[in-house]
Formats: structure tokens, sequence, C-alpha cells
């Protein structure tokens, strides 16, 4: 069996490193994009809660 030649294998190894150079790149994105909905996230459940809390100070006000 004859074995490929020095060519072939340098572009198989460029091959690989370019898969996982690309694979690495989108699992970059993914984290940032995922990082920004959970910044989101966080900002909304920060304002739903500040609403919620001056309501329920409001509904204190009027019972006393």
């Amino acid at each position: 069996m004859r074995t490929p030649g020095p060519l072939v294998l340098d572009a198989l190894v460029w091959l690989v490193f370019a898969v996982l150079f690309v694979g690495a790149a989108l699992l970059v994105k993914a984290a940032a994009a995922l990082l920004g909905v959970l910044v989101v996230l966080a900002l909304l459940l920060g304002l739903v809660l500040r609403v919620l809390r001056k309501r329920r100070a409001r509904r204190a006000r009027r019972t006393r």
C-alpha cells in the first residue's frame, strides 16, 4: 500500500486546521450571542421587578 505524498498530507493538515478554526469561531460567536441574550433577559427581569415593587408599594399605601 502506497502512503500519500507530503503535499496530500500537508493539504489534509491545513484542511483539518481550517475546519477547527471555523468551528472555534462559530462557538465564540454563539457564546457571544448567548451572553447578549442573557444580559437582555437580566435587564428585563430587573425592570419587571422594579415595576412590581412600585405596584406593591402603592397598594400598601392605599390600604393604610
